[in-house]
Order: C-alpha cells, then structure tokens, then sequence
C-alpha cells in the first residue's frame, strides 16, 4: 500500500511503501531504477487486512539537493524505534542514517508531564531550506538531531524557522477537533490555535503570504467546536511574518478580536485539569483578508494569483447526515482571489474530493476524488 502521493525529481518519481522500502521509477515509462528497504528486517504485521513492514514508509518523501530524507517505522517506542535516512536520488545508496528511540521514561521521575513528553511519530518530512523537520524533531541536512528546549509544561517548541508543522501528522484525514496544521517557528504544544494566525485544518503559502481554512473557529471549555449549516468555515490570509503568539504567557502581547462574537469564552477559566493553557495561540495583527464560506475545504492549493480550494458543501442531509463528513456527497471545485479572497468560479463536482488530493503544475490543475477518479482541469484555450 503506498498512503500518499509520489515525488517527481530529475526525471524520476520517488516513493516509500507500507512494505518498508523506497522506489524510484523511471517517470517517462515507469521502469524501476533502484529499490531500498529500509525495514532492518523482513518482519511484517497484518494491518487493515494485508500483511505490511514493521517498519513502514509514507509514500511522499522529501528530495531536497539530490538526497532522499524519509522515515521507516511507527513509534520511538516499537520494534527498535524510528529509522530516518537520507538517500542519493540517483543510487538509493545511503548517505545519511539516524535512529530515533525512546527515551525511555523513569517512571518514579518523569510524571504530570503529559503534554511535553519525549519520543516520536514517524510524518512526512519538511524543509525550511537549511533544516529539516518531522513532527517536533528538528535535524540538520546530514539527519542529525538538533536539540531543542521545551517552552513550558505545556509542550510549545521554538523550532528556529517557520516552517509547516501539522500536530496529527499531514496525512490525517479525520479533521479531528484538537488537530491543526500551522505555519510558524513554533511547535504548538498542547494549545489551541483556533484564534491563531497562520493555523487551520488545511494550510498553504508562498513566499510572503499564508493561506488557511479554519473548521473549529469556536469553543466548547475543552473542545473546539463546529455547528453545521451555520455561519460555515473561515478562510483567510495572513502575511508570512504575523506570527501566533501566546497570550497568556507574555504580559506585553494582547490579542485583537477577529472572529465571530460567539468565539470568544472564558469559561474554561473556572477551573480543573489543563485551565493554565488558557486560549492558546492568538493573533496580535489583522488578517489581510477573510471570509465565511459554506464550503468543508478538504483540498486546498496556491497558483499563481488564485487560490483553488475543493470540498463539500455544508448541508447535513437528515437521511444521511453523516455524508458530507465521511465523502459520500458531490463535491464543489472554487476558485478565490488570493489578493482580496474574492470567489471567482465555482465548478461542481461528480464526488467527493480526495483529502489534501488537489496538485497544480505546468498550467493544468489535477484533483483526485473519493470514488478513484482523477480529475485534470485547463484552461479553455487549450
């Protein structure tokens, strides 16, 4: 099973299995040039009904000046632990290797720390040009460990760059409450961002402006909360440099009120478990543009001056209401204005759109649907 999409490089395409290994195929005719296993062993497991590596490979991986960066593996805390390696593109032959494992906790020590604690997931990795990232684990380019300090208790992280950092990992798909995707040289923590800059379900950027969807805008004490068939979901834009601060922890930063009244609570302020890290992340300047749409984005890519987004309109049906939550409705194509957030085009679709499967490249747009079909989009003159 390959869980996510290939890389295209240098005339290749370049991708990890949940077999453990890595591929490069030939792009023009799809021929294999070389294959590495990563998984120490042969060893597999049963998983959602077919035999899979202990140590499997997301299929996006990261070639950042020829070299391969990818994570075999599900835990810091299993079967040996986290392989991270980085490969020549052209060989597969290792040119860098490290091990994540553990550390182990002293149980008699190490308590009433659940939210800053050690150890890690295997994600995509990401770049900021210098470093690389996966999850809250910063490297340098030959995969070693940089060291970081914990900002609090509460788990934020002052990683050095911005950079994308989604707190489930990139490929979850459940849009899930206390999960978000931001754009920062912070790792969040246990914080809530949904009053953060730069913070959304989906996010996306370019070199001076980020863009975002937010589904959980309002609050319930502990829990992001969303209301179907309501006011709809945000999407904004913030310039690069309109960084999400801590309001709570830094008496000179005071948050501006930029979303619905109904958004605003302090009811978690009356007491119990995990009161200290009240709103979370906030924003201190204004967005340069949002807007309320009646649209759940589960799809969202920049080019150019537009800003293409897919998803499902927001309508519960009563005889099936959890249809546009679990993909089984048609779906929306929209075209916004990245300057001012203005809609410019909406195409309706046959099916729901895949998660995060929208792709544009070379003029033409590529949309993947739930119901396997994939989509290519041009402009009318061609």
């Amino acid at each position: 099973r390959i869980d996510s999409p290939p890389t295209y490089s240098d005339g290749s395409l370049l991708f990890g299995a949940r077999d453990g290994s890595v591929y490069c195929l030939r792009a023009d005719d799809g021929r294999l040039r070389w294959r590495f296993r990563a998984a120490p062993d042969p060893r597999q497991v049963v998983s959602y009904e077919q035999l899979e590596s202990i140590w499997p490979v997301h299929g996006s991986v990261l070639v950042e000046n020829g070299v391969v960066y990818f994570a075999a593996g599900r835990s810091s805390f299993l079967d040996g632990g986290i392989l991270v390696y980085g490969l020549d593109g052209q060989t597969g032959r290792v040119l860098f290797r490290n091990r994540l494992e553990g550390p182990w906790p002293d149980i008699q020590t190490d308590v009433g720390k659940p939210f800053a604690m050690e150890g890690a997931l295997p994600d995509l990795f990401v770049s900021d040009g210098s470093s690389l990232y996966m999850g809250r684990i910063k490297f340098d380019r030959t995969l070693k460990r940089i060291p970081l300090e914990w900002g609090s208790s509460l788990g934020e992280l002052d990683m050095g760059a911005d950079h994308l950092v989604a707190t489930g990992g990139f490929l979850d798909d459940t849009g899930f409450d206390r999960l978000f995707w931001m754009y920062s040289r912070w790792w969040p923590g246990f914080y809530f961002a949904q009053h953060a800059p730069k913070s959304g379900q989906l996010v996306v950027f370019d070199d001076s402006t980020t863009y975002a969807v937010k589904y959980f805008y309002r609050r319930t004490m502990w829990s992001p909360a969303f209301y179907p068939e309501t006011r709809g979901y945000l999407l904004f834009a913030d310039d690069n440099d309109n960084e999400p601060a801590l309001e709570d922890k830094q008496g000179t930063v005071k948050a501006i009120r930029w979303l619905p009244d109904e958004s605003y609570t302090d009811k978690y302020r009356a007491g119990g478990r995990g009161v200290e890290k009240g709103t979370g992340w906030v924003r201190t300047r204004p967005a340069k543009w949002q807007e309320m749409i009646p649209l759940r984005i589960r799809a969202m890519v920049l080019a150019g001056p537009y800003l293409f987004v897919a998803g499902v309109p927001d309508q519960v049906p009563p005889e099936d209401p959890w249809a546009p939550f679990e993909g089984r409705l048609p779906g929306k194509l929209q075209v916004f204005s990245a300057t001012d957030g203005k809609l410019l085009r909406s195409y309706d679709l046959p099916a729901s759109p895949v998660f995060d499967g929208l792709s544009a490249v070379r003029g033409r747009l590529y949309l993947s649907l739930k119901d396997g079909r994939l989509l290519c989009f041009a402009s009318a003159s061609e």
